[in-house]
């Protein structure tokens, strides 16, 4: 009878096993596969359109920012012409040795600018030595842009390569409105189709210059030489410009294909980008998936059905093992053996003692969270009580990072940053002033001006500081608010000259709330101003020393209260030296 019961037991457990395996593993992976590889090649076609679109929006914004800055530098040489010393009349201007000097030092310094003409307005001026298709586009253009008073565009293609270029038409003028007094007029390598012509070749990648009348100017790449874009696509573009997609059929030498198309607008010189790549070329790396997916599943199949027999036959004594190691570890005995008995109800012992062990894990997180909640706060404090022992050394500022750090996670409380972020900006500001460290005491606490190689050596307190903390790794997101809290918006700061974006967001919250408080403090160099200058003084700064963005936070906390300042004495009307320090002087 206990012979059969285990027989029972044994046959019914690995039957299960079997089974669930036959139906949890197999079946299921079948099915879901064949389902999923339909879905997955949907998603995996979407993306690789995506990324498609991606590189025709990609390519037309260098295109557009190529021309813009060549514009930009025809237009700043036509200015300086203007603005420079000499004749008024500009015929007898432009016969100036002076400018075929400078017209030749331009065009050397701007080596994608081929040639370049300069005529007054009616015509006349320096000529270079022009191909005549070259001579031809430039005519064309530079009656478009003397009478449009707007920079105009020619394509034109050369040599036996079909290299494209640009002419580009631009007017100089003294005041918006006014007549052109100049034309510059440019042959421009058109470097980016030239890069296009080099690499999407490669890719299978047909690229289409395109004007406003849906005429093709230039193509490059692979692909066919005829667009794949349907003709009311084309017509919407022409109509009204702007990004366009299409999926279409087109005859080619092969039969009909499938092509996906994108035309990008070009603003700058009223032209279209069209990029064009057959399905079958677009989606082989797809097709190539789905096929290995198709093969994987069928093999994965095969073996789950191999290896579920096998597992039902020995799955049983790893559960058992399983079952005795529990015990042990459930009573703590970490180093018991395993004894090999009959099969039994193990299932149920395995619930009983994983909720036993349960509550020991429970105990031992709980430790460790009050461990690490330790271990932070006695962190913190040592990082406060560093800080406190640099600012003694100066008692004018004793508190000062304390008070720069509380500023700071007001500021970035207002800018809705993270709770965690705000945490890493509070540290950063308390540790802003650390470099201080390695300053003589003597340039801390002069109550005057500071001498020029003093206040050199008063700078070097920013990456003093960040050389300090840079051993520590967890204060690696904190070491931008040391080093760059003395940067300025309009890049006249230090130590590094960065500018706008460039400067750390830490480092522009601190900037604001140590200027606010080097303001409406005590210092040996000033008396404390009142809160109201300080915010005029902070508010008077946008945009040359601050970002705006982290002023006008600091503002809605001031106006909401929660900003406030030690010792004031009502606002002066002479602001020259507080501004100064404001803009970077501050110590």
């Amino acid at each position: 009878m206990p012979n059969r019961r285990s027989f029972l037991r044994r046959l019914k457990l690995r039957t299960v096993l079997v089974v669930a395996l036959l139906l949890s593993g197999i079946i299921p992976l079948g099915v879901s596969s064949f389902v999923l590889i339909g879905e997955s090649y949907k998603v995996l076609a979407r993306t690789e359109q995506d990324n498609l679109t991606g590189e025709a929006q990609s390519l037309s914004v260098q295109v557009n920012s190529y021309l813009a800055d060549v514009r930009r530098q025809l237009s700043q040489f036509g200015s300086g012409l203007l603005l420079a010393p000499g004749p008024e009349e500009m015929t007898a201007r432009l016969q100036e040795r002076w400018v075929q000097q400078h017209l030749q030092s331009f065009q050397h310094s701007s080596p994608d600018l081929l040639a370049i003409r300069v005529l007054d307005a009616t015509g006349v001026g320096l000529e270079p030595n022009l191909a005549p298709e070259v001579r031809t586009a430039m005519d064309a253009a530079f009656e478009q842009a003397r009478s449009q008073k707007q920079p105009a565009y020619r394509f034109v293609a050369l040599g036996r390569n079909r290299e494209p270029r640009v002419v580009l038409a631009t007017p100089i003028v003294l005041k918006a409105g006014d007549a052109p007094k100049l034309i510059l007029e440019s042959l421009v390598k058109f470097r980016p189709l030239e890069k296009v012509s080099q690499d999407v070749a490669r890719q299978g990648v047909g690229v289409f210059l395109i004007d406003r009348t849906g005429k093709i100017l230039w193509s490059g790449g692979g692909g066919i030489k005829t667009t794949a874009l349907d003709k009311e696509t084309l017509k919407m573009f022409i109509s009204r410009p702007m990004t366009l997609t299409s999926t279409t059929r087109v005859r080619t030498p092969e039969g009909e294909r499938p092509f996906f198309a994108q035309v990008s607008d070009i603003p700058e010189s009223g032209w279209g980008l069209i990029v064009q790549k057959p399905l079958s070329e677009a989606f082989a790396d797809v097709n190539k998936m789905i096929f290995n997916a198709v093969l994987s599943t069928a093999l994965l199949v095969g073996l789950s059905l191999l290896f579920s027999l096998l597992a039902a036959r020995w799955v049983s004594q790893p559960i058992q093992r399983l079952a005795a190691t529990t015990h042990e570890i459930a009573e703590g005995k970490f180093g018991g053996g395993v004894e090999m008995q009959g099969l039994t109800f193990e299932l149920a012992d395995l619930a009983e003692d994983f909720n036993r062990m349960s509550g020991h894990v429970a105990s031992h997180v709980q430790q460790l969270r009050q461990a690490a909640q330790t271990n932070r706060e006695l962190f913190i404090g040592s990082l406060r009580a560093f800080v406190a022992a640099i600012d003694a050394k100066d008692p004018y500022t004793r508190g000062h990072s304390e008070r720069v750090a509380s500023v700071s996670r007001t500021i970035s409380r207002y800018l809705q940053l993270p709770e965690d972020v705000q945490h890493k900006v509070w540290i950063g500001a308390l540790l802003h002033d650390v470099g201080k460290i390695g300053v003589e005491d003597r340039i801390l606490r002069k109550a005057g001006v500071l001498a020029p190689d003093e206040y050199e050596q008063m700078k070097l307190h920013t990456v003093m500081g960040a050389e300090i903390m840079t051993p520590f790794d967890q204060l690696r997101e904190m070491i931008p608010a040391i080093r760059s809290h003395h940067e300025a918006w309009n890049g006249r700061g230090y130590p590094d000259g960065l500018k706008g974006e460039q400067i750390p967001l830490f480092a522009r919250i601190v900037a604001v709330a140590d200027t606010f408080d080097a303001i409406t403090t005590n210092r040996p160099y000033q008396q404390a101003y009142s809160l109201q200058f300080a915010v005029d003084t902070i508010t008077r700064l946008t945009g040359s020393r601050f970002d705006a963005k982290i002023v006008t936070a600091f503002l809605r906390a001031f106006e909401a209260g929660e900003i406030r300042a030690g010792a004031t004495r009502p606002a002066r009307t002479e602001a020259t030296v507080v501004e100064a320090k404001a803009a970077g002087g501050q110590r």
